[in-house]
C-alpha cells in the first residue's frame, strides 16, 4: 500500500517494519494462485486428441454416409 492511501498512519509504517506488509504479500499470493488456477481449469483442449487442431465437434471428419 502506498503512504498516498495511507495517509498520515505511522502505526501502519511500523507494522510494516515489524512484521511485512501483509496486504501486498496476500495480494501476490492470490494473484498467483488465480493464474495456477486459470491454466489448471483451462478445458478449452478437453476431448481433443494431442495432435489434431480443430477435432471435435464434428470438425475434420469426413461427411457420414447414411
Amino acid at each position: 500500500m502506498d503512504s498516498a492511501v495511507r495517509g498520515d498512519a505511522p502505526i501502519y509504517d511500523r507494522l510494516i517494519q515489524e512484521r511485512g506488509d501483509v496486504p501486498a504479500d496476500v495480494r501476490r499470493v492470490a494473484e498467483e494462485t488465480l493464474r495456477q488456477l486459470t491454466r489448471a481449469l483451462d478445458f478449452g483442449a478437453v476431448g481433443r486428441p494431442a495432435g489434431y487442431p480443430g477435432m471435435g465437434m464434428g470438425m475434420g471428419f469426413p461427411p457420414a454416409s447414411i
